[in-house]
């Protein structure tokens, strides 16, 4: 009984401290619960963000332009080092560019480009293992 009094009277003596409590809390709550759900929206829109960037890339990279000519070769060598910055589709990127490469195969005019998929591919092998 000693204990619960002592509560009781330590409540009553700090009631109005603890009413502000009470009300700060009750304010910032929901504040802190649509802070919350505005990092996960923003989560959401920035994954999707990147992957149309990624697929635009993929795209700018194999696909010819509308005069038929195929994409410079200076613009794919800088795509395929993007890709670097797509960690979470590293599995893919270095599946799609092991494809590319040997359809590109020993052709001296692809040499630079396989060079850049080498470069890439071992950067993605060394941020994987880590």
């Amino acid at each position: 009984m000693n204990s619960t009094t002592s509560i009781i009277t330590w409540l009553n003596t700090n009631a109005g401290i603890l009413s502000i409590i009470v009300a700060i809390l009750i304010a910032v709550i929901p504040a802190i619960w649509t802070f919350i759900n505005f990092l996960i929206l923003k989560n959401k829109e920035l994954r999707h963000e990147r992957f149309k960037i990624y697929h635009q890339l993929i795209e700018s990279l194999i696909q010819p332009n509308a005069s038929g000519q195929g994409p410079f070769l200076d613009r794919q060598i800088a795509i395929i080092y993007e890709f670097r910055n797509f960690q979470e589709y590293f599995v893919l990127t270095k599946r799609m560019l092991e494809g590319l490469k040997k359809n590109w195969g020993d052709h001296p005019n692809f040499k630079r480009l396989t060079d850049e998929i080498d470069l890439t591919l071992q950067f993605i092998e060394n941020k994987s293992n880590h």
